[in-house]
């Protein structure tokens, strides 16, 4: 008697190979996602502390306090996806990558700097930094939970 060789895989050993792959990529997928937004969360905090060194470097070697993106690059670039940031009275900017935008404002000595995501991410991360005392501080967060602003007055 012959037996008949065997030249793939039937039907029920295909279907189970893709059940269980299907069963993997979606435990896999979500962990694999909020791991990228962790490391743009985590990119973000490294530009907003550039940000922060940077005003405090302006105010240092300048002895007035910076009002536009132009007068940090004298100091260090502040990068965007279009070379570095020039435009006026802190207008938003995006940063390199295109994954957050970055606010400015001030009240006088006290300067708070907001990064937000502009994608379907949810972390953010907000910045302050007090000339007049030299406190400073940096919260991450959720849009969906409001981020506190760090105390730094």
């Amino acid at each position: 008697m012959h037996q008949k060789k065997s030249l793939g895989f039937s039907l029920s050993e295909v279907l189970a190979t893709v059940a269980i792959t299907g069963l993997l990529s979606s435990v896999a997928i979500p962990s694999f996602k909020g791991n990228i937004d962790r490391s743009r969360q985590n990119e973000a905090v490294s530009s907003v502390s550039q940000i922060q060194t940077t005003i405090a470097a302006y105010a240092d070697e300048y002895g007035s306090l910076p009002s536009q993106w132009s007068e940090l690059n004298k100091i260090s670039a502040v990068i965007t996806n279009d070379g570095p940031a020039e435009d006026n009275n802190f207008e938003p900017i995006t940063l390199l990558g295109g994954f957050y935008d970055v606010t400015i404002t001030n009240d006088g000595n006290l300067f708070t700097i907001t990064a937000t995501p502009n994608d379907n991410s949810n972390l953010n991360v907000i910045a302050c930094l007090d000339l007049a005392n030299g406190a400073s501080g940096m919260n991450k967060g959720t849009k969906d939970e409001e981020t506190t602003t760090p105390n730094c007055g």
